[in-house]
């Protein structure tokens, strides 16, 4: 009975992750659509995880002291990072898409996986390098166009530079838990990761006033409210995934989710955007949910 209620919340968090981490996806869509401006959205969303961070921890944590903890400058640096990476993930699922943005996002697991093997002396075996050099030929057929078809350079860009920003967000993640944090003390990445989001808060605020003042951008009230929203399906999609860690294996977890994201978003793009998908970019995203499963398992 135990069993098979563990399996079944297991399975509640492991939907309700995917739902978020899609949903986030579909509204940077969604904003281009109703004319909410995004950076916005973005910066209010850095707000509101920081308080939904913080109060999972029952707002354990002395402000005054945060300079002094040895994670604070990887903290700053995770939190350019953050609002960086997550204003080119806008701007890769508006101008690129959104299938071709997942893909981007999840596949930055390689830049994981090599920095592993390289730095944390994680083994590589057979299906984990043969994951790797699938991505690859993956990531090149999903961003392939038709013959008549000439993307802009700036469309070719965008989700190349999202992978490089996701993929160096999860090695300082990585860096900061395995040499400073480590793994005992939970609350203290919590303090670590909010610390991060107030930090992208703390950037993209002036970045507000000085668009609203200079370049006479709007600093629009419903795209504070987009943010709130951007906020809870940002912090959700990170509780459930944590959720979901705790009662089933991170290497059924992690693939599932991330297979799922990728699959879900390849049919929301093109069934309700109605985003255009060749051949080559079909045979692109069957290659990426194999990649993402083999490194892994591997």
């Amino acid at each position: 009975m135990l069993i098979f209620a563990g399996k079944y919340a297991s399975m509640i968090y492991l939907l309700l992750a995917i739902t978020a981490s899609t949903l986030i996806l579909v509204s940077f869509k969604v904003f281009e659509k109703l004319g909410i401006d995004s950076f916005t959205a973005i910066t209010m969303n850095y707000l509101i995880g920081t308080v939904f961070g913080l109060n999972s921890i029952h707002w354990d944590i002395e402000f005054t002291r945060i300079y002094a903890q040895p994670w604070f400058p990887y903290s700053a640096l995770t939190g350019l990072i953050l609002i960086t990476g997550f204003v080119l993930f806008s701007l890769s699922a508006q101008k690129a898409g959104i299938a071709i943005t997942a893909i981007s996002s999840r596949m930055a697991v390689i830049i994981s996986v090599i920095t592993g093997i390289l730095i944390f002396g994680d083994k590589a075996g057979i299906a984990k390098s043969a994951g790797v050099v699938i991505a690859i030929v993956a990531f090149y057929l999903t961003f392939k166009k038709g013959k008549t078809e000439r993307p802009g350079l700036f469309l070719l860009l965008l989700p190349l530079a999202v992978f490089l920003f996701m993929g160096l967000n999860d090695v300082i993640l990585k860096t900061t838990q395995y040499f400073i944090i480590g793994n005992r003390d939970e609350k203290e990445m919590v303090r670590y990761a909010a610390t991060s989001f107030l930090f992208g808060f703390l950037l993209g605020f002036p970045a507000l006033v000085f668009r609203h003042f200079r370049m006479h951008k709007q600093i629009q009230i419903r795209g504070m409210l987009a943010g709130i929203l951007l906020g809870l399906l940002n912090w959700f999609s990170t509780f459930y995934l944590l959720k979901g860690l705790g009662v089933m294996e991170v290497s059924v977890f992690i693939p599932l989710l991330n297979i799922s994201v990728v699959t879900l978003s390849a049919l929301i793009g093109y069934f309700i955007f109605r985003e255009k998908l060749n051949v080559s970019n079909l045979i692109g995203i069957l290659l990426a949910v194999i990649a993402i499963f083999l490194i892994a398992k591997g």
